[in-house]
């Protein structure tokens, strides 16, 4: 194979922690070797399908579903789907023959990197989690490679599994930012403290409700901001919610709500302070150096964000408060404490950075262009 064909094949999305490595995957490898040929794969219904094309990266699409797991009949048509999705990536593979297929998690990744296998093409998988997904158990000793974010993630796997720890890939506008900078385009004084709010890329109903309660006990510091990111399916919702309690002009300009931000490095890097899930964004607290709250998802498969939290904290760099236990008065208790302790807040700081590897996206993609040199 000459080395200007190479072809690389990229699979993972539904969310943005699946869709976003894949992404910074593909952008390390044109970095790496500017005539790659790229090419994704995801799901119309996915992420992926909005943020992947105005990238310039061509996406094709397999009709795959996510599995509920419990008994229901729409897990019928969802095996049939999967069984039917291997077929549609085989031909996809076949067409464009590509020398590497990778994939990043979601339900997606699994029937393209087992028709890869199946077709006998070089594959690789990458792991977010401190503890692996189902797609990445079960493929594990069938691709040629698997990376981990986590060295913790190894002992989840099948024995025999080829792995290496890389960490996770993560944008570099999330650590090559400079803070003040950052502090400076969001309008934020030297005095003032931001706080964070982010349910993630579709929001968190719990979460959302317990801010909006607590924004006002939150706010009795005139110098924090609480910049709260709704997700699409609750913002009018919180908005109603905080014009009915009439708050006053000033209140209005410290609690910031949005649905959606579109320079998350620049919010990250800026703020004091992050409440969030701890899915695939965890990974960017660690590069940005944010001290962190965790309220993990408790409607993920084998509660792999709970792990993920408490890797975080284990380590020092986060609070965590599974949603079960969350309140107003524990949230805002919380948030108050550390705002009123920067000590800690920096020594969280320099934990997280501790934890983040900036480099994972060029490794994983020098990885990757080795493994498609040799096919």
């Amino acid at each position: 194979m000459a080395d200007e064909n190479i072809k690389v094949l990229l699979t993972g999305g539904g969310t943005g922690g699946h869709a976003y490595p894949a992404i910074v995957i593909a952008d390390e490898i044109r970095r790496q070797y500017p005539s790659a040929q790229i090419l994704f794969v995801g799901t119309k219904r996915g992420l992926e399908s909005k943020v992947v094309p105005p990238l310039g990266y061509e996406i094709k699409f397999v009709d795959v579903r996510f599995l509920v797991r419990r008994l229901t009949l729409k897990n019928f048509v969802t095996i049939y789907k999967a069984l039917t999705s291997v077929i549609e990536a085989k031909k996809i593979i076949r067409d464009f023959d590509p020398d590497i297929v990778i994939g990043t998690g979601g339900y997606v990744s699994g029937p393209v990197v087992l028709a890869a296998t199946l077709l006998k093409i070089p594959t690789l998988i990458h792991e977010q989690n401190a503890f692996p997904g189902l797609t990445t158990r079960l493929l594990s000793r069938r691709v040629t490679r698997v990376a981990v974010s986590h060295g913790a993630a190894i002992k989840g796997l099948k024995s025999g599994a080829a792995v290496v720890v890389t960490g996770h890939p993560v944008r570099r506008e999330f650590f090559e930012g400079d803070s003040s900078r950052h502090r400076k385009q969001m309008g934020l004084s030297e005095k003032q403290k931001l706080v964070l709010v982010v349910g993630g890329s579709g929001g968190a109903l719990k979460l959302n409700q317990v801010t909006l309660e607590a924004a006002k006990d939150i706010l009795a510091d005139p110098d924090v901001i609480l910049m709260h990111i709704t997700g699409s399916r609750y913002y009018e919702r919180v908005r109603e919610a905080w014009e009915r309690q009439n708050p006053s002009p000033d209140l209005r300009e410290r609690y910031r709500i949005m649905d959606y931000h579109h320079n998350m490095p620049q919010a990250m890097g800026a703020c004091d302070l992050i409440v969030a899930r701890a899915g695939g964004m965890v990974h960017e607290m660690t590069v940005s150096g944010c001290p962190a709250l965790l309220v993990p998802s408790p409607n993920v498969t084998d509660d792999h964000q709970l792990h993920n939290a408490r890797a975080m904290a284990d380590a020092g760099a986060a609070l965590v408060i599974e949603e079960s236990q969350l309140s107003v008065g524990k949230f805002t208790k919380e948030i108050r404490s550390l705002m009123e302790d920067s000590a800690r807040l920096q020594k969280m700081s320099a934990a997280a950075k501790a934890l983040g590897k900036p480099e994972a996206g060029s490794r994983l993609a020098k990885i990757a262009l080795e493994m498609a040199k040799k096919k």
